[in-house]
């Protein structure tokens, strides 16, 4: 399941607050902006994405990615393919299953053997060699999660602009004097 957000601004009223500015001195502005609406975006995301899932925000973290595409535009990008279920946190073998984090998966074991903090597997069939590792699908809330920050992320951009723009208009002010 692959789908794509896309979120266009409008950055008139910002072109305004730039207009006395350099061009050199418009594109730090800018380029600090995405940089730093990138780390914002990705702490927001995990943190939604966490309260939906209950994935630790430190797997999730792992998964977030931010590519400044070019000097304009940037990209957050997330990973949502299963995460396999031993990463949830500390494996505990019950009578019924396997219980990771917050997570619980009837049927399955730890190889303790093998791997104690291995992986986590769970019968395929009824005969005893066909089995698989336990994988926890995540991807519905953890998109639901992704959108919901990607919503604020115009309101913040616009506030680190802001910022930006007044530290670029300072600088100017104080080579002036």
């Amino acid at each position: 399941m692959s789908s794509t957000l896309k979120i266009e601004l409008d950055v008139k009223q910002v072109l305004d607050l730039m207009h006395g500015l350099p061009p050199a001195a418009m594109q730090n502005a800018w380029r600090r902006t995405l940089r730093k609406t990138s780390v914002w975006v990705k702490g927001q995301t995990a943190k939604a994405v966490s309260k939906e899932t209950r994935i630790p925000q430190k797997l999730l973290r792992q998964r977030l990615y931010f590519f400044l595409r070019n000097r304009d535009t940037g990209k957050v990008w997330l990973g949502l393919n299963a995460v396999e279920a031993h990463r949830l946190g500390n494996p505990r073998q019950t009578r019924k299953g396997v219980t990771v984090g917050r997570h619980r998966f009837d049927g399955a074991w730890v190889m303790k053997n093998t791997a104690p903090d291995g992986p986590i597997y769970r019968r395929t069939g009824k005969d005893r060699l066909p089995y698989e590792m336990v994988k926890f699908d995540w991807s519905a809330s953890g998109e639901a999660g992704f959108k919901e920050s990607a919503a604020r992320a115009e309101e913040r951009l616009m506030v680190i602009l802001r910022q930006e723009v007044n530290y670029e208009l300072q600088k100017a002010i104080g080579r002036a004097r």
